[in-house]
């Protein structure tokens, strides 16, 4: 069994053998946080998988293309949108380093995704990550268990659509991207800086907000001591107990 966690980087051993079962191996390659497979379908991926660029403001897929590969984001932030029937979007997820951008369980995608910046993103074929989906345990799973908590985010969401104050939706949208940007998942600590790389009018489509009432969010935090914004993008968290506070954690 392998663990794909990054790109570009040596195999090294990640457990000793032992006498009852296989020796584990950690590779470094693809660049997926949590990416689970045996060996031989690592090989495979590795002949299969190709990086591509996304600049600024470009669209990987449109919704209702047909789905030709499935899709990891190894750089970047890009936000997933779906059009509504007035001609307007609603920006349904914000895509972070590691996750899955899109599987490949249907044939059309279900909303379009467009880079926040410059991304790099891992693609593989649709035909024949399927085909190595279906005969290793160990890679579906691992999948599955993203797209586990691809749903968890989109859960979140409706929380905050349907039952939370607007300063309680900035908050907790504030502290769960400072989770997901944490590379070790270990616990946020007050003196983390939050990286934005949406516009604020993106933060208020998604939270169901105008963009004034987000500016006066963040505003109202300024004032309170729980963050500080050195630039615009760039969120300093220094009360993390107190922005919590705000919202239904």
């Amino acid at each position: 069994m392998e663990i794909i966690t990054s790109i570009n980087a040596t195999h090294r051993p990640a457990h000793r053998p032992s006498k009852s079962g296989p020796q584990l191996t950690e590779v470094r390659q693809f660049g997926v946080d949590g990416l689970m497979a045996s060996t031989a379908s690592c090989a495979q991926m590795r002949d299969m998988a190709s990086s591509k660029k996304i600049h600024a403001g470009e669209t990987l897929f449109w919704e209702d293309d047909t789905i030709e590969y499935a899709y990891f984001l190894t750089d970047g932030t890009m936000k997933a949108y779906k059009l509504l029937p007035n001609g307007r979007s609603q920006i349904v997820r914000f895509i972070t380093v590691g996750e899955i951008i899109a599987a490949t369980g249907f044939e059309a995608h279900t909303y379009t995704v467009e880079a926040l910046g410059d991304c790099t993103v891992l693609q593989l074929p649709k035909k024949s990550f399927d085909k190595l989906l279906a005969k290793d345990p160990i890679l579906m799973k691992s999948v599955t268990n993203k797209l586990a908590l691809e749903l968890q985010q989109v859960q979140k969401q409706n929380l905050l659509l349907g039952r939370m104050p607007a300063t309680e939706r900035v908050s907790t949208f504030l502290l769960d991207i400072a989770e997901r940007q944490n590379p070790d998942r270990s616990e946020i600590e007050s003196g983390f800086i939050i990286r934005l790389p949406m516009a604020r009018a993106d933060i208020a489509d998604y939270l169901g907000l105008t963009i004034e009432t987000v500016s006066r969010a963040f505003s109202k935090f300024r004032r309170d001591g729980l963050i500080d914004l050195p630039r615009p993008n760039l969120v300093h968290l220094q009360d993390q107990t107190g922005l919590q506070r705000q919202g239904a954690l």
